[in-house]
């Protein structure tokens, strides 16, 4: 539970008495403790430095803290300092602004939080004081990062710098790598981590055999037991390894790296162009299948996992060790699959009737370059309107047609799950569906470079326009809706249903009914339910711009600080008093409508000076900009 507390910071002799919210006790901290600066990088203005006097003085948040170590240790704590937005906020940028959040501490060790773990993570903490020490042993200070809801490797002590990414290239994995053939020839380094010496391999050769090594994309890892991170591949180039024998094996170690920070039973690891698998780990996690009596994992399943997504009319080229090539349309993936051999063997597997010959020692699968392939690609489905057809997707180039059978066949891009709800009353709920990944849908026409927006459009003429990135960008299911939390905030994607439940969390209540948008929230007071499009018939990509929402504007009177704008029924307006930059967790002006409970949107009393930020935001259109008001 968070609750906001005030520190009262009074000046005596040499000494700074912080006078905290753990009973009343106060810890005396020398001068030099609170000079202790952390710098933060890429802000509007460039760099700049805050103390840790300066990060006391602004608003103070409690949190009952616990993580999980990747050894499985869990820690609870009870921490108090400031949110992070704020702390940016407070130095002129902007947290939400960034595409990732680079976090380092004074021994070297790195953690990148990404633009989606930020957003989930709404209390996301610099922590001053721990179980009520406000002067942190040398273990921690001079903060300590709190990310409630992930593992250990996210809570990065010491944190001495802070590095906002604004822009981090896309990931497009284009190869798939089969550890063991990618590094052969690579002589492994007896690296002693804790008191144990095993063979590792260091990151840098690695990359030298791509292709292609973006170093300001992210380096992703993940484990056996889904534990997902991301770090910045400028980061990991030099004395960072993958230790490939011993305990925990495959896990990342480093220097910088604290055991139990670590990443163990690595399934696979990418960069920007380029993933590689440790087949073994994926086998513990993944679906199998059985093909001429060995067990794998489907060939398009593992693609898709490490992220190579464009599958579908695109040629693939399964490449053997001794140079050995079998050319397939990436529909086939499915009809093989990847079994784990003797040594770190992979062997593609096909089902008989496909024709395709078998690979005994796999060393990658790649989309191949299109002007040098033999074999043509296959045309694309869904390209005919048959007595079935009961949705329609299109842009200025095509239209594909889909039956209800056509969609239920698309086994990879099945979703069901939990979402909670808002709408303008406000009434706070959830509701379950099972369906197609509305990305994994689009996949099949495309989307064009100059796409700008989505229609979905019910039978009836309804429709609902949304912007590129509110559809591809990511959303939540806020299990603490009704409690007004947004503490462990759960990702989830936009999808067509033909199976839906209101009112409940249960997902065995969803029953069949007509093709239905569901689509998650965007902050507690997102209201997603007038974008939920029943009997959804048509989907249409448009190019046009969308524009920006105008800005909201003030009006004072008697004390009374009036919000207001041309759409304030469609819209909703979020605003600080303090001088915060607001985001979709700050407070709403207008939870409800004109026409609901008008009572609800109250001005603003104002007893004392202040400065009030507010912006406008809603479906089919940008935010808008943040607009300032000042007592004068």
């Amino acid at each position: 539970m968070l609750k906001k507390i005030d520190i009262m910071i009074a000046p005596i002799i040499l000494a700074i008495v912080i006078c905290g919210c753990s009973g009343g006790a106060e810890n005396v901290v020398d001068a030099v403790y609170e000079s202790q600066i952390i710098t933060v990088e890429g802000l509007p203005s460039g760099e700049a430095e805050i103390s840790v006097a300066d990060l006391r003085k602004l608003p103070q948040y409690e949190l009952a803290a616990s993580y999980q170590r990747t050894t499985g240790l869990e820690e609870s704590f009870h921490m108090q300092g400031p949110y992070l937005s704020e702390v940016i906020a407070a130095l002129g940028g902007r947290l939400s602004d960034y595409e990732g959040i680079g976090v380092v501490g004074l021994d070297g060790y790195y953690c990148l939080i990404s633009r989606e773990v930020a957003a989930a993570t709404p209390d996301l903490m610099l922590a001053l004081t721990v179980d009520g020490e406000s002067r942190l042993d040398a273990g921690l200070a001079p903060a300590q990062l709190a990310v409630q809801g992930q593992f250990g490797p996210y809570w990065v002590k010491k944190v001495e710098r802070i590095i906002l990414y604004s822009e981090v290239p896309e990931k497009e994995v284009t190869s798939v790598w089969a550890f063991n053939n990618l590094t052969e020839g690579i002589e492994p380094y007896m690296y002693e981590y804790y008191g144990s010496k095993d063979a590792s391999i260091e990151l840098e050769q690695i990359f030298t055999r791509f292709d292609h090594v973006d170093s300001r994309s992210f380096f992703t890892m993940k484990s056996a037991d889904g534990f997902l991170k991301n770090e910045i591949i400028n980061m990991v180039k030099s004395r960072y390894y993958i230790k490939i024998e011993g305990e925990d094996a495959p896990t990342n170690i480093s220097p910088h790296i604290q055991l139990g920070m670590n990443v163990h039973h690595i399934a696979w690891f990418s960069t920007n162009a380029d993933a590689v698998i440790f087949l073994d780990e994926m086998m513990k996690y993944m679906d199998t299948a059985v093909i001429s009596g060995q067990r794998g994992i489907p060939i398009s399943e593992v693609l898709y996992e490490t992220g190579v997504t464009a599958l579908r009319g695109n040629i693939m080229q399964i490449v053997g060790r001794e140079g050995e090539v079998v050319t397939v349309p990436g529909e086939d993936l499915s009809k093989g699959i990847m079994t784990p051999g003797i040594g770190g063997v992979i062997r593609v597997i096909w089902q008989q009737e496909s024709g395709y010959d078998n690979v005994e020692d796999l060393m990658r699968i790649r989309i191949a370059a299109g002007e040098n392939l033999e074999t043509e690609a296959p045309a694309l489905p869904y390209t005919e309107e048959t007595p079935d057809t009961v949705l329609t997707i299109s842009d200025a180039d095509q239209t594909l047609y889909f039956s209800l059978i056509d969609l239920k066949n698309m086994s990879k891009g099945y979703i069901e799950g939990v979402y909670s709800t808002l709408n303008n009353w406000p009434t706070k709920s959830f509701s379950v569906a099972k369906g197609i990944d509305l990305n994994y849908l689009l996949g099949f026409i495309g989307i064009s470079s100059n796409a700008q927006t989505v229609r979905v459009e019910s039978a009836d003429g309804y429709y609902v326009t949304f912007t590129l990135d509110q559809l591809k960008g990511v959303a939540y299911r806020y299990p603490g809706l009704k409690d007004n939390s947004a503490s462990g905030a759960i990702p989830v994607k936009p999808m067509i249903a033909w199976e839906f439940g209101s009112d409940t969390d249960d997902i065995s209540n969803a029953r069949e009914e007509h093709l239905r948008l569901v689509v998650g929230q965007n902050g507690l007071n997102d209201v997603n339910t007038s974008a939920m499009v029943k009997q959804v018939a048509k989907i249409i990509i448009g190019k046009e711009g969308p524009g920006i929402w105008a800005k909201p504007e003030f009006s004072f009177q008697d004390g009374l600080l009036k919000i207001e704008h041309e759409l304030l029924d469609i819209v909703k307006v979020y605003y600080t008093t303090d001088g915060g930059e607001p985001t979709v967790n700050s407070a709403v002006y207008n939870p409800s409508t004109s026409y609901f409970q008008p009572h609800l949107i109250k001005p603003l009393q104002i007893e004392s000076p202040a400065t009030v930020k507010a912006f406008a935001t809603g479906l089919g259109r940008h935010d808008s900009e943040v607009a300032v008001w000042e007592t004068e």
